[in-house]
């Protein structure tokens, strides 16, 4: 298993000897996992929409702050005024008052609120906050979306070794061909033997065959979430079983949790929302107070009988109080939905801790266990080999039977295979360990 991967490389560089078809490679490059990370950062459609919600929650934040500037309204008005119907108060008499027919009117005003219980701040605040929640859930799905790529890009390095071992095995099964061809010639084995050896042969090309379209299904997953052209090859880096491990405690990955986990994050900032939409709600119960400012210029001047066709202009400023009555019986019913709503999520926030929690144990506990496996199947390997070569040896000194060796095969392929899927899952559970607390 030591130089696995230089077989790989030589495998998907040339025919091997079950001509099975080598899969096309870029340049013959190496995709580290890393580089990987930085593709789907750059290419993946899923955080480009989740890039657009903070894009989006920014420009409301914007919008927001927007309150604080004056309103600033300004009109014109020209048309038409007919002459004046008049009449006394019995209707008994009718009478036309003549009024200048063009009519214009152009307009200013500026509205500015100095004091509304602090509902514009507390807006800002709550945008802001919402802000805030959706870089937390770029920068969580960011984190899904990695440990996606990490899985998938395991799983090919997966397949690949294990597509070796079948290919190394069928070697070994044509040269062990060729030896019972020599001893058939000799009388010393049946045709029994050369078809059942046939056979085997068989049995390891289809399974290789079989595991070459698993790993061209595997590929294009993957080349469709890192933004690749579907016939790309990857090869993942053989440096990957290498990877620095941090050995800590239980309790170390739990309080790393508590402090990165993405969905903790945002639960937290939801609690703030959650406190901030009350102040809102009890602004209403104040009053708001306006400054203004207006000027209105305006033909003809109809304040006299008969109406006078002149420009006049009449300004104003002032401060103007208004106050919403209907909160007194209002607003509390909404503030009492808000507390309901906060309360909501501080048991959101509780359930997820919860969840964080039984996560960071349960990757905790698979990953150690990972490793303990990887060393006893390690063992087990060795044994397998010896079995193979003591068993191989009698076979061909007429000492042990085909099924004798098919069996000791089979055994040693199956403990290849155990070791490739253990070095993976150490890694695997790995990243699924940094996944649950938020830091991949």
């Amino acid at each position: 298993m030591k130089n696995i991967y230089s077989v790989i490389i030589i495998v998907l560089s040339n025919l091997n000897p079950v001509n099975l078809p080598a899969q096309p490679v870029i340049s013959n490059n190496i995709l580290t996992l890393e580089e990987a990370f930085d593709l789907v950062i750059q290419n993946s459609t899923q955080l480009k929409i989740s890039g657009k919600n903070i894009a989006l929650a920014k420009q409301q934040t914007e919008t927001q702050k927007l309150s604080k500037l004056p309103s600033i309204y300004s009109g014109l008005n020209y048309g038409y005024i007919s002459n004046a119907d008049i009449w006394t108060p019995s209707f008994s008499d009718h009478q036309k008052g003549n009024i200048p027919h063009q009519f214009t009117q152009l307009s200013f005003t500026a509205t500015e609120t100095i004091f509304n219980g602090g509902k514009i701040n507390n807006s800002i605040l709550k945008s802001t906050l919402e802000e805030e929640v959706a870089i937390l859930s770029f920068e969580k799905n960011t984190v899904d979306i990695k440990f996606l790529v990490a899985a998938r890009y395991l799983d090919i390095y997966r397949l690949l070794n294990q597509r070796v071992v079948y290919i190394n095995n069928c070697t070994l099964a044509e040269e062990r061909l060729k030896n019972i061809l020599v001893m058939q010639q000799q009388g010393m084995v049946t045709q029994n033997d050369v078809l059942r050896t046939k056979l085997i042969i068989s049995d390891y090309q289809l399974a290789a065959r079989k595991i070459t379209n698993a790993i061209n299904i595997v590929t294009t997953q993957l080349n469709v979430v890192l933004g690749l052209p579907d016939n790309v090859a990857l090869i993942p880096d053989s440096s990957l079983l290498n990877i620095v491990q941090d050995q800590h405690s239980l309790t170390y990955f739990i309080e790393t949790a508590y402090k990165e986990n993405y969905e903790l994050k945002i639960v937290a900032t939801e609690n703030i929302i959650a406190a901030t939409n009350i102040n809102i709600l009890k602004s209403e119960r104040l009053p708001e107070i306006n400054i203004y400012t207006g000027s209105n210029l305006q033909r003809p001047f109809q304040n006299t009988i008969p109406a006078v066709d002149i420009f006049y202009n009449v300004w104003q400023a002032g401060i103007s109080v208004r106050y919403n009555i209907s909160s007194l019986y209002q607003t509390s019913k909404k503030i009492k939905a808000g507390l309901i709503r906060q309360e909501q999520v501080k048991q959101k926030g509780m359930f997820e801790k919860e969840n964080v929690n039984v996560a960071i144990k349960t990757a905790f506990i698979k990953y150690q266990e990972s490793k303990d496996e990887l060393a006893t199947v390690k063992n087990d390997l060795k044994s397998a080999v010896e079995n193979y070569r003591i068993v191989e040896k009698k076979y061909f000194n007429q000492l042990a039977l085909l099924t004798d060796l098919i069996d000791a095969t089979n055994i040693k392929i199956e403990a290849e295979l155990k070791v490739t899927n253990a070095e993976i899952n150490v890694i695997y559970t790995w990243y699924q360990l940094l996944k649950s607390t938020g830091k991949i």
